[in-house]
């Protein structure tokens, strides 16, 4: 009797996702908060752990699982004796409505603060925001207390079925907290509400130290600042154009006189330069500071704005002097006067108008045919004459004030033994970059694609366990960029050199690992690799911690 072939799983990079999954202790987590049914053949971390390689494997997430399951390598991924056929439909939507009955956003902030505590990860700034993301189908009916899947606009003015998710993390972009919430949610009622729930989630991971909290404008209300101090937080944001405090901090920093720091730069990948300058004021009676911040990188929107005004201002001052210089006055006081109304006329931003009136001489026209060797009668007209010219000053004027923007924070200009000055103020508020990163994995289709499931509650489930995926994604992509270095960089795809890789770029030197699973003579069954690993393969292999055994 021969070796068989009893299967070929296109294992790719999900035994690493699994491997972190379970050195997290998530598994054994998630059973103790949502206790095992005995008359269920799975448990609810096996369902948590297999839609959790399910979305990370760019599948559409709940559509044939059972039929997938079959085509992976399911003892070695989660756990031996496990079935596919166990999870049919009808199993998973029992795990799912028990994972809500057990309260999901509990279940996700225990693993969140688990994966914090495992990966040594500080608890000192968090960044938060929200976003909306589409959903499809007809649903049940749901209690008022059910999440609310609305129709609306999203933040790029599209109608839609939607629910919001909201997310707090770290400049890595690891959540600390994530919810899953009504589509209908204002931001500036999520950011007051929002800082009760982490400072509880503090409390329970026994931690009550001060910690920074750095949000988009929308947080920049009364109720914010006042949850923020019963937080025992600070508060970075900025400051809405709109609020009279700023408005006088960007008008003292136009003032010549005033004391503009040194050109800085924050390492980033645009090369943008930043001058900043700073104050204080008062808001709601909370004392302030206001830092204004001044970008050689304008922001592309501004940068569009600025040019459709210039265009407009030029087309504008075209029909102007086509207009008035083709009209003709007869007297210099009545040239004069309409000098004087179109001067007054124009508000001009990027250009310069000089304007006069010129005397023309010419013969006086008469009807009829002038008789033979007549000298013709002159007259003398006036016309306004206008030079336009683009005023390059005035121009770059306005690219500067467009460029800048204004910070807000309670953060003291000490703290924790560290200079927290505006220059540190604004790099915390840079790291804005890594949650809004997040919210392009959630709204990625290799990712997400569409969810779509028949009861809100499931939907939560889903949503939350999307929220659970990005936690584990960016735990790998943390763990790979602690190894790899400007002098050691990796060799992606391609052959590009990569020193910072995202998780993607990493999992696309896994694409083509195969695993064989053969019968041996005796009856045992063995896997074995399709081929051996390369060498960027084994690499990262080694910085985690794991070999080939993961596979095999």
């Amino acid at each position: 009797m021969s070796v068989q072939i009893r299967a070929i799983y296109e294992s790719s990079y999900l035994n690493i996702i699994s491997t972190i999954f379970k050195d997290l202790g998530l598994p054994r987590l998630i059973d103790r908060l949502v206790p095992v049914d005995p008359q269920c053949q799975t448990r609810a971390s096996d369902v948590v752990w297999l839609l959790t390689l399910d979305i990370l494997s760019g599948r559409q997430a709940l559509v044939h699982l059972e039929r997938w399951a079959h085509d992976i390598d399911l003892p070695k991924l989660i756990r031996p004796g496990l079935s596919p056929s166990w999870f049919n439909d009808d199993a998973i939507a029992r795990h799912l409505d028990r994972l809500y009955d057990a309260n999901i956003h509990a279940v996700l902030s225990a693993c969140l603060v688990q994966i914090y505590k495992k990966e040594g990860i500080p608890l000192r700034v968090f960044h938060a925001d929200t976003t909306d993301v589409s959903v499809y189908g007809t649903y049940e009916s749901a209690s008022p207390d059910a999440l609310q899947i609305t129709h609306g606009y999203n933040r790029h003015h599209r109608w839609q079925k939607q629910i919001g998710f909201g997310l707090i993390g770290n400049e890595d972009g690891i959540p600390f907290y994530g919810d899953v919430h009504d589509g209908n949610l204002p931001d500036k009622t999520w950011n007051p509400e929002v800082l009760s729930r982490v400072q509880k989630q503090l409390k329970q991971a026994k931690i009550e130290d001060e910690w920074i909290y750095v949000a988009d404008s929308a947080a920049m209300t009364k109720d914010t600042l006042a949850q923020t101090k019963a937080a025992n937080a600070f508060l970075i944001t900025r400051g809405p154009s709109s609020l009279r405090i700023v408005k006088t901090a960007l008008a003292k920093a136009d003032a010549q006189d005033t004391p503009w720091s040194d050109p800085f730069s924050l390492a980033e990948k645009n090369g943008a330069t930043y001058r900043v300058w700073e104050t204080t004021s008062t808001y709601e009676g909370h004392s302030v500071r206001l830092i204004v911040v001044e970008s050689s990188a304008l922001d592309q929107r501004k940068g569009k704005t600025l040019e459709k005004e210039r265009n407009q201002e030029a087309e504008l001052l075209r029909q102007k002097q086509t207009q008035w210089e083709s009209r003709l006055f007869s007297c210099r006081e009545d040239a004069e006067q309409a000098l004087a109304s179109l001067k007054a006329s124009l508000r001009l931003r990027f250009h310069r108008v000089e304007a006069s009136v010129e005397a023309i001489v010419r013969p006086k026209k008469r009807r009829g045919r002038p008789k033979k060797g007549a000298e013709p009668d002159m007259e003398t007209l006036y016309a306004l004459r206008l030079n336009v010219e683009f005023d390059q000053d005035a121009w770059e004027q306005a690219r500067r004030k467009a460029s800048r923007f204004v910070l807000v924070t309670t953060v003291p200009e000490e703290w924790k033994g560290q200079p927290m000055d505006a220059k540190e103020i604004l790099k915390l508020y840079k790291g804005q970059i890594s949650v809004e990163m997040n919210f392009s994995f959630l709204k990625d289709p290799f990712f997400t694609d569409e969810i779509y499931v028949k009861k809100p509650e499931r939907v939560a489930v889903l949503g939350y366990l999307f929220l659970l995926a990005l936690a584990i994604y960016r735990v790998f992509q943390r763990r790979v960029r602690q190894f790899i270095t400007p002098e050691h960089p990796l060799k992606g795809a391609g052959g590009r050199k990569l020193t910072r890789p995202t998780g993607q770029a990493i999992f696309q030197l896994f694409w083509y690992v195969r695993v064989v699973l053969l019968e041996l003579p005796d009856g045992r069954i063995q896997r074995a690799l399709g081929q051996p690993l390369t060498y960027e393969q084994r690499r990262i292999l080694q910085g985690l911690g794991m070999d080939e055994s993961i596979y095999v």
